[in-house]
């Protein structure tokens, strides 16, 4: 899956690219239920960590370690926050999505044989950059490949 605009010149893609990312990025998710939730999960982690530390081994028969493994999974079962950072991770990929929306873009899917070359290249690197760019500016690829949930 990636995002296209017809005839977007390589300069343009790739500020619109960093534009929407920065967007996604400093969303702020505060107030949120979920974050709150990992927040406070992580909170009491951390103070399970501290108190373990700080206990002289004489205040229990447990093995100190043992017992802040124990305490510290604990506390991460009744937290759950994987399914809240998944949440949270969706909410900041709907602001990238939204911005390139707003910018004129339209998701498509890559070929198997497009994902397989695309596969070869470094992430990060220019020469991916500019092999996406060059499937993404194609109105032929956009339209014959566009997707549609």
């Amino acid at each position: 899956m990636s995002w296209g605009k017809p005839d977007v010149s390589f300069d343009d893609y790739r500020k619109d690219s960093i534009a929407c990312g920065e967007r996604g990025a400093t969303t702020s998710m505060k107030g949120r239920g979920e974050f709150d939730a990992v927040v406070l999960g992580l909170d009491r982690q951390d103070t399970d960590i501290d108190i373990g530390r700080s206990l002289p081994p004489s205040l229990t028969r447990e093995d100190p370690t043992q017992k802040l493994a124990r305490d510290y999974a604990l506390n991460g079962l009744k937290s759950r926050p994987e399914p809240k950072v998944k949440a949270l991770q969706r909410f900041l990929v709907d602001h990238v999505e939204a911005c390139l929306s707003e910018k004129g873009y339209v998701r498509f899917t890559l070929t198997p044989a497009q994902a397989a070359e695309l596969g070869g290249y470094r992430k990060g690197s220019q020469a991916r950059f500019r092999y996406l760019h060059a499937l993404a500016s194609r109105e032929a690829v956009i339209q014959q490949q566009r997707y549609e949930p």
